[in-house]
């Protein structure tokens, strides 16, 4: 097996997913230009169980997690998948301890496996599933200070429904990548401008855009780099929708890259190592972060090994200013699925599944530590 698939000791407490882990430092590489990545657990979810696929960011500082799928009987064991409707929230600036609070009303059905962005405007939440099936539903989320909650504002739905989608969010305008639309994934690749929508009229639709040159996906990365009114979006990874069967081949590790100015995309260095549903963590102006995630690995074993199956934790950074990947060590517990928020000095990474099946309810914060320099002789 190669050496990222070995992993740390699995310490099995429950079906609610918690594990032990390792403050783990990022490659020398890494680290002598930017300083360490370096993790912290934070307070769990309170859902024991776990959740893969929550809505998440950050709206007038205050962190939202929203929906997220789960199995309170182990799917081993018959369990059927169940999608949440809680609304969880907690201060940005919230010390780790700081348990997470639900509010209500929460969403107006359970539901999953979409793509989140944070903007000024607040939270929006894209696409997913539901008990039927894939949505194309697009809502805005906002903390109401006054009112103690958060506030659910409809956006223009998407022009298909669409499960595992990627979004990201530039220059005023949500683009969406991506995405299994319940036959296999997508080469579907849209743009909406936020405000408009937000104003009404015909300026708030959803627009086709021209689409990358390779195979159509769900469950890639996708995030905004460059200078401030220069960013390009970056698509990496993800899955191959296919009625053939599964196999690793299906899983990508390819880059594209998306030049608003030009509307026109462009390759880009591949992935060291293919990966589905990663988190994704944008650590500079120019370099990005992709943990975890499914690689494709052992799929034949996975019904032989069971919960000893275990996601990939390998953690690779993406220079977008040179066109290079580097390894830069693991994350405390390799997850496909999870959610994650962007704030001031921190990256949080929520939940999200270890092993197909079973969720976690770990909460882990990830930091970058500035390098110390180097004394004069």
């Amino acid at each position: 097996m190669p050496a990222h698939r070995v992993k740390h000791p699995l310490v099995r407490r429950s079906w609610a997913g918690l594990f032990a882990f390792f403050v783990i430092n990022s490659s020398p590489v890494f680290a002598a230009a930017h300083g360490a990545l370096t993790w912290e657990r934070q307070a769990d979810l309170p859902d024991p169980v776990g959740l893969k696929g929550m809505y998440a960011g950050v709206s007038q500082g205050w962190v939202i997690l929203a929906g997220g799928s789960n199995f309170p009987v182990p799917r081993q064991q018959g369990g059927v998948k169940t999608y949440a409707r809680e609304i969880l929230v907690r201060r940005a600036e919230a010390p780790a301890d700081a348990p997470w609070k639900r509010v209500a009303p929460g969403l107006p059905e359970g539901l999953a496996e979409g793509a989140s962005v944070t903007t000024e405007h607040g939270v929006v939440i894209v696409g997913g599933c539901d008990a039927r099936g894939p949505v194309n539903t697009v809502a805005l989320l906002r903390w109401d200070e006054s009112a103690g909650n958060v506030q659910r504002l409809p956006l223009p739905a998407l022009p298909r429904a669409l499960t595992s989608v990627a979004a990201a969010y530039c220059r005023g305008l949500l683009y969406v990548a991506g995405g299994d639309n319940g036959a296999g994934g997508t080469k579907d690749f849209f743009a909406l401008n936020l405000a408009a929508a937000l104003a009404g009229g015909a300026a708030g639709a959803w627009r086709d855009l021209t689409t990358w040159s390779g195979p159509a996906r769900f469950g890639a990365a996708l995030a905004a780099l460059g200078p401030v009114g220069r960013e390009r979006l970056f698509l990496f990874g993800g899955k191959i929708g296919s009625s053939s069967p599964a196999g690793q081949a299906n899983y990508l590790a390819d880059g594209h890259v998306f030049d608003p100015e030009t509307a026109q995309w462009s390759t880009v260095a591949a992935m060291p190592r293919q990966a589905l549903l990663a988190a994704v963590l944008p650590l500079t102006a120019s370099t990005l972060a992709v943990c975890g995630g499914s690689d494709g690995h052992d799929l034949a074993r996975m019904a032989e090994l069971g919960e000893r199956y275990r996601l990939p934790d390998g953690i690779m950074i993406y220079h977008a200013d040179t066109d290079r990947w580097e390894h830069a060590g693991q994350m405390p517990l390799g997850v496909a699925g999870a959610a994650t928020v962007t704030l001031a000095d921190r990256w949080l990474v929520i939940g999200g599944e270890p092993t197909p099946g079973l969720r976690t309810a770990q909460v882990q914060a990830a930091r970058l530590v500035a390098a110390k320099a180097e004394s004069s002789p």
